[in-house]
Parts: structure tokens; sequence; C-alpha cells
């Protein structure tokens, strides 16, 4: 009777299948992390008096060459000199290929011309088997990591979102009153945390042309330094007195939509927090990218446009790859915060498989991504006017820069343990946080 009851009683999960997303080359994410550097292109967005374009920085990667079956010979990477002896010893048990690639580059030299450099670089890369396994010193090793699709709860009315540095979004409540007394609730002000302090989300699209536009609320919302007879449609606002700089709302989009209202508190609260004298300011991007710098004495002539630069490198461009959004809402930082903006996340569940993906290469690669990550912001220290033997150390990569650090950064580890009794005592989960199980 009881193996009648275990043989033909059936499992409602059975037929539960849940999507874990698949897991590409660690090449491939390796190659993408790596172009990621390119993003210093963004100073020749935020030219600067006295400083030709053709003498700004520029960086290109490229003549990515993958080789999964190098000759052992090519794996001789530790040297050892003793006196006049060179000597040099094979990588033995251990299952790599070889990534070339090439760092074009340019910063000024001491006569602040523009100097041009090719540097190449080799990485070795870890190949997995098909059970997702890795040959390392002899040992086979594999891991997985259980991560949030997109986002996880980190607080009161605040996400986080998921990428190589925390993106927190922040919602708050407040009332819009325009000069006429009209009222209404906004209910998605949003601040984004920006060099660890909270800033509101819409800093982010100031240093854009014609930022009402990209966020999709233009004519809706306009800037005018007027009043004019129209106010049975619009309702004005005036975030500074005395000061010829308003912004008018269509009043059925106020009223119906919530992004619109909130979009609109936020401006005002800028506005008046940066005070821009007059409309020709409010407008101008150079103005903005100017007065946001986080550097004391506005020294972002010297070191480019650094709230624009953090922002930019906030998403890397692996997560943005993984993301499960429309490609147009993840091409940069900005898009993706539109998308938050526009978007409703409500009753997010933490433990649900369905927002969860399995990533086992991709946690390799951040290895190289936080390296990638290091260079970016000695990089964006000197700005445009960073001079060549400032940029030298950051383009070149360690070939064991992956071997070296994937068992120091504890990524790929071993766990002894006797019994089935021992082996939980390793194991944590987080009701919330990046570490959420």
């Amino acid at each position: 009777m009881i193996h009648y009851i275990f043989d033909d009683e059936q499992n409602p999960m059975d037929n539960v299948t849940i999507n874990l997303g698949t897991d590409r080359p660690l090449y491939q994410y390796v190659i993408k992390a790596l172009k990621s550097m390119e993003i210093i292109q963004l100073m020749r967005l935020n030219p600067i008096k006295d400083a030709p374009k053709e003498t700004y920085p520029f960086l290109i990667v490229g003549n990515f060459k993958w080789n999964p079956h190098p000759d052992p010979s090519e794996l001789q990477t530790r040297r050892r000199e003793t006196g006049t002896k060179i000597q040099t010893k094979s990588i033995a048990d251990i299952r790599v290929g070889l990534l070339d690639f090439d760092i074009v580059w340019g910063a000024r030299d001491k006569n602040k011309f523009l100097e041009k450099h090719v540097d190449h670089n080799t990485l070795l890369i870890p190949i997995a088997d098909d059970q997702g396994r890795y040959l390392l010193d002899n040992e086979l090793y594999t891991e997985y990591q259980l991560v949030d699709k997109f986002l996880y709860p980190s607080g009161a009315n605040s996400v986080t979102l998921k990428s190589l540095l925390p993106i927190v979004v922040r919602r708050s409540e407040h009332d819009l009153i325009s000069m006429d007394g009209y009222v209404v609730t906004c209910t998605k002000v949003m601040d984004v945390m920006i060099f660890k302090t909270y800033e509101s989300i819409i800093t982010c699209f100031m240093h854009i042309t014609s930022p009402l536009s990209f966020l999709g609320v233009y004519p809706i919302v306009q800037y005018t330094d007027k009043i004019i007879d129209d106010k049975n449609d619009f309702e004005y606002f005036q975030p500074i007195k005395d000061r010829d700089i308003y912004i008018k709302a269509y009043r059925k989009g106020l009223d119906e939509f919530e992004y619109v209202r909130s979009i609109v508190y936020m401006l005002i609260q800028v506005i008046k927090e940066y005070e821009p004298m007059d409309l020709d300011e409010l407008r101008d991007p150079s103005w903005w990218v100017y007065q946001l710098s986080y550097y004391p004495n506005n020294e972002i002539e010297h070191r480019g446009a650094c709230n624009v630069m953090h922002v930019a490198r906030m998403l890397d461009s692996i997560s943005a790859w993984e993301l499960p959004i429309p490609e147009c809402d993840k091409r940069n930082m900005v898009s993706l915060l539109r998308y938050v903006l526009q978007t409703e996340f409500t009753d997010v569940n933490i433990y649900s498989f369905e927002n969860k993906r399995i990533r086992l290469n991709e946690v390799i690669s951040t290895i190289v991504t936080a390296k990638v990550s290091d260079n970016l912001k000695r990089l964006f220290r000197y700005g445009i006017l960073g001079k060549t033997k400032d940029a030298e150390a950051s383009m070149k990569f360690s070939p064991n820069l992956i071997i070296s650090k994937i068992h120091s950064l504890g990524t790929i580890h071993t766990t002894d343990f006797t019994n089935d009794m021992d082996y939980y005592q390793s194991l944590k989960v987080t009701r919330k946080g990046q570490l959420a199980a």
C-alpha cells in the first residue's frame, strides 16, 4: 500500500516550467565589458573654452581575435628572472582560450597636442565544458548565481536596478500648485542615488537637448518667458519669483497623467535649486553640465562632465545586454531612467523564480567589468585635459587578470564539509538586497 501511494501520487509542480535564462560564452561577456571603455567619447559632447576638439581624448577597443585552442607555448605567462637566467613555466591543467584585442587611444602630450597610441592586449579566458565546469589547477569548478532579472525592493518606496553600480531609485509624493491655485497630487516624484547622495532624477536629463521632448511630455509641458491668453487650457507655474521663467502645462494632461504631473513638479524643484537666470540658460545643455558638477569651484572644465559621466557609467554594457526590457529603453542610462519614470513597478516578488535568472559566465566577466570601471574612474578624474602619462596605465590589462582574481575574489571556490549536516552552515540568505536568494 505504501509503495502504491508513493508511486502513483502526482506532484502538482511536475509540469511547472520556469525560464531562468541562458548564459553566453565568457569571451563574449568580456568583449562587451571592454567595449564599454569607449564611453570616454562622451567628453567630446561637452566642449570647453580654449580647448579645440581635435585635442580631446578618444578611445576605441577593437581587433578582437578569439582563439579557443591556443598552443601550449602561448600559455607560458609565468616568468622568473634569476641573475642572467630567464625561466618561463607553462600553466598546466587548465582549460583557457586567448582573447587578443587592441586599444586605440589618444591624449594630450606635454605640448597639448593629441598623441595617438595603439596598445595590444591578451587575456586568458577560462572555458566552461558542456556541464558549465571550469578546469583550473587540475580542479573542476562550477558555480551558478541566482539574481534578479531587473530590480528588487531595497527600502521604503525605493527599488534598486541590477547593474555594475547600484542604481537606487526612491519615490515620494507631493502636491503641485499652480499660480492660479490649481492643486494636484504627484505620486511619482523620483530621486536617484548619484555619488552616494540622492538627486532629483530629472537632473539626469537636463544636459540633453530638448529634454521635454526626450521625456515625451512636449508640447503638453513647455518652457516660456511670459504668460499669454491661454489660461482656459493651460496652468502656469513660476519656480522663481521675479524671474521670467515659467512652466506651462496643459490642464487635461495634468488631470489625466500622473507622469506629466510628476515631471512638472520635479522641473520646478530643480529650477529652484540651480536658479538659471533666464530661459536661455534653462535651455542650454552646457550650462546644466557645468552646474551639475560635483567638483569644488566647478572645476568641470578641467575634469569633464562628472555628473553626465557618472550617470552614463552606472549602467554597464553587460547588465544592459541582459535586462528584459525593449532595446530602445536600454541603449544608455538616460533611456533606462526614462523607462523607470514611465513604468509602474508594483508587487515585485523577489522570491518568485519568474523574476530571477541564473548566470555563470557572466559572474566571471564581472572581474573585467570591475577593472574597466576602475580605469574609467581614473580617466574621468583628468577629463578632457588628461595627458598621455595619466592614461597609459589604464590601457594595459594583465593576461592573468581573470585567472589571478578568480580565486582571490571568491568567484570560484571550494567548500569542504564532512556530511550533509555541516553543509547548511555555509549557506546564506537575505530577504532584501543584492544577496537575495
